[in-house]
């Protein structure tokens, strides 16, 4: 017999403007910021590296990803340190940077107001849910994995 998840622990993690979605299983951990070491690359969106655990991971502004000029940054920065959902890739973990500290929501069907896609594989958002009035960005993290540059 097969049960039904009825509820999904997720992060919402902010940004200058708007927020993404994660589920809470794709966020190994929240660092505090730190300054990228610079990578030879010229995607605005790719921040540089930074150490983790003794491990280099790549360090993304989604917000830059998405086409949005670069604003002010929030004293409260963070680093969400997140699983590839390809883990045997040349980056099995990316950084994505939050504007504030992530909080935890539980979703469930009901919670949600309004949900919206896009194409897969198409743009760095896989869909828009509305929650209690609050439009949140699910990433579409096969599309973000699939920019990163080569090891």
């Amino acid at each position: 017999m097969s049960q039904q998840v009825s509820e999904i622990r997720c992060l919402v993690i902010p940004l200058r403007e708007g927020s993404l979605l994660l589920p809470n299983t794709t966020v190994a951990e929240i660092i505090g910021y730190r300054e990228p070491d610079p990578i030879d690359n010229d995607a605005p969106w790719l921040q540089g590296m930074v150490n983790w655990h003794q491990r280099e991971i790549l360090v993304v502004d989604f917000e830059r990803m998405l086409g949005r000029t670069r604003g002010s940054d929030s004293i409260r920065q963070r680093i969400a340190v997140c699983y590839a959902l390809k883990p045997e890739g040349d980056w099995p973990l990316v950084g994505l940077v939050a504007q504030g500290i992530p909080r935890l929501l539980r979703l469930n069907h009901d919670a949600i107001d309004q949900a919206t896609t896009s194409l897969h594989g198409d743009s760095p958002v896989r869909m828009t849910v509305t929650v209690d009035g609050d439009q949140l960005m699910v990433p579409d993290l096969d599309y973000l994995q699939a920019q990163l540059p080569a090891a």
